[in-house]
């Protein structure tokens, strides 16, 4: 399959949700209480008709419950970069009339509260079901998972011999998302 040119199939998006922010100690607070408002922009470009990338800013005010139960709510932002696969186009053959895109993708960045002054990982999976309106202009569902939190963790032995120490990451938060948004495509 051949790319595209450099110039060409260049996108912005931007759209608005809901988001749950999930915690150690949120399964104390009601569902309902932790819905929030969310939304992100975009930008990036179509490498060939099945792969794609781009780098994308979400925004989440997140609400949940502390270790001390008391209530708690902060605003935070995820940067993180996504490789994109449009599964239609890889398995029936490219089709740049067709309506409907379904289209899976993968990434990673950071995620940032800056009124707790915390800064970590974010891994991003997620699912763009994108509609065709014109040549320019797409309808957007997006659904999409944010492990955050990763950091190295140090695994010892059963001697607690911190020589054979292994890294590993682990991710003690997630955040998922659910937004509708427009893209205008060069």
């Amino acid at each position: 399959m051949e790319a595209y040119p450099a110039n060409e199939k260049w996108f912005v998006s931007g759209s608005v949700g809901a988001g749950v922010y999930v915690g150690d100690y949120d399964m104390h607070t009601k569902f309902g209480n932790r819905i929030s408002i969310t939304g992100d922009v975009s930008g990036g470009k179509w490498i060939t008709p099945v792969l794609g990338a781009r780098l994308q800013i979400s925004g989440m005010h997140a609400s949940g419950e502390a270790k001390n139960g008391r209530s708690e709510s902060w605003n935070f932002m995820m940067y993180h970069a996504d490789i994109m696969v449009d599964v239609l186009n890889w398995w029936c053959g490219v089709d740049e009339e067709r309506t409907y895109s379904l289209i899976p993708l993968v990434g990673g960045g950071v995620a940032n509260a800056p009124g707790l002054n915390t800064t970590t990982g974010v891994l991003t999976v997620g699912v763009l079901n994108r509609f065709k309106v014109s040549e320019h202009l797409d309808i957007n569902v997006e659904i999409k998972g944010n492990l955050v939190g990763l950091k190295p963790a140090i695994v010892y032995d059963m001697q607690g011999d911190f020589n054979q120490a292994k890294s590993r990451f682990n991710a003690n938060n997630a955040a998922f998302e659910l937004t509708a948004g427009l893209t205008y495509n060069f």
